[in-house]
């Protein structure tokens, strides 16, 4: 069993805090009001962060295009005095209310610049959607999409030829020239010489595409063994022999082989069987190498 309680009635409490403190009697009624005073502003200033979280929120909501982003940066530079630097608190009892009162207009001012500036924002990207969207602007967009398609196209086409044809690239470069299909010339070059640039006929012809002297000079050949000549002055001559026929590209791949008389001379691919046999060909390969540039395109898609 423990020892015996001690009666401390009668005995005064020991404590380190003063007695003041702890009995209401003995607090000091001005010490007492003082602190009474010290609170009132907490309620208040609890009350200034709620209207000025109202305000901002309204500023937020009409930013709704994400222009609001430059909320941050307003806030910095219409950083409130209360919240620039702390100031001490003023005498009297009224004193605390005023400046309060003073610091939630100050930030209902805040909130109301941040809300014009980011309306204008609102405006200002609003206004740039309906210039591009303007029918005139969409309109040329359109109308520019297909000559951008044509230029991306054409520099895949040229980069196919260089690559996978034989003297591709000035097969291209002489078709585009004089508004040829490139499939159409590589397609006379195979069937006339196998892309052979020294290769010669019996009857004269020489070089790839396997025309006779006279004509080469005709169009500005001097050295018809030389590829770029040659290519140069066949790709003339098949775009003339086009031309002769109205745009008949079966009528212009028989004169290119037998002559430009036989084919108006029989209203057509003339009976012979060499030149069916050499238009068959031409088309053959011509259709060959555009279904194998195609499923290069095709492969380079999305």
């Amino acid at each position: 069993m423990g020892g015996p309680i001690a009666n401390n009635r009668g005995m005064e409490p020991k404590t380190s805090r003063p007695f003041q403190q702890r009995f209401l009697d003995g607090y000091d009624r001005h010490e007492l009001r003082e602190e009474v005073e010290k609170v009132k502003p907490r309620r208040l200033s609890g009350l200034r962060k709620k209207y000025a979280s109202w305000a901002l929120g309204g500023a937020l909501a009409i930013g709704g295009m994400g222009i609001p982003l430059k909320v941050g940066k307003m806030l910095t530079e219409t950083q409130t005095p209360a919240a620039a630097q702390q100031r001490p608190p003023a005498a009297g009892n009224a004193e605390p209310e005023k400046t309060t009162t003073r610091q939630i207009a100050s930030d209902v001012d805040a909130a109301q610049k941040i809300t014009s500036e980011v309306a204008s924002g609102v405006a200002n990207a609003a206004q740039d959607v309906a210039q591009t969207l303007a029918p005139s602007n969409v309109a040329q967009k359109v109308a520019q999409a297909p000559q951008q398609l044509n230029v991306m196209t054409d520099q895949v086409k040229e980069s196919f030829f260089k690559s996978q044809v034989p003297f591709g690239s000035i097969i291209f470069s002489e078709a585009k020239k004089n508004n040829l299909p490139p499939e159409l010339v590589a397609a006379v070059v195979h069937t006339e010489s196998k892309f052979v640039p020294t290769a010669r006929s019996g009857a004269g012809a020489v070089g790839l595409m396997q025309l006779v002297p006279k004509t080469g000079r005709w169009l500005g050949a001097r050295n018809l063994t030389d590829p770029g000549q040659n290519i140069m002055a066949g790709a003339k001559y098949l775009r003339y022999l086009v031309d002769r026929f109205d745009g008949n590209t079966q009528k212009a791949i028989a004169a290119y082989n037998a002559g430009e008389g036989n084919v108006r001379r029989f209203g057509g691919v003339p009976p012979f069987r060499e030149t069916r046999n050499y238009v068959n060909r031409v088309q053959d390969f011509q259709r060959d190498l555009g279904a194998r540039l195609d499923n290069h395109l095709a492969e380079l898609g999305p």
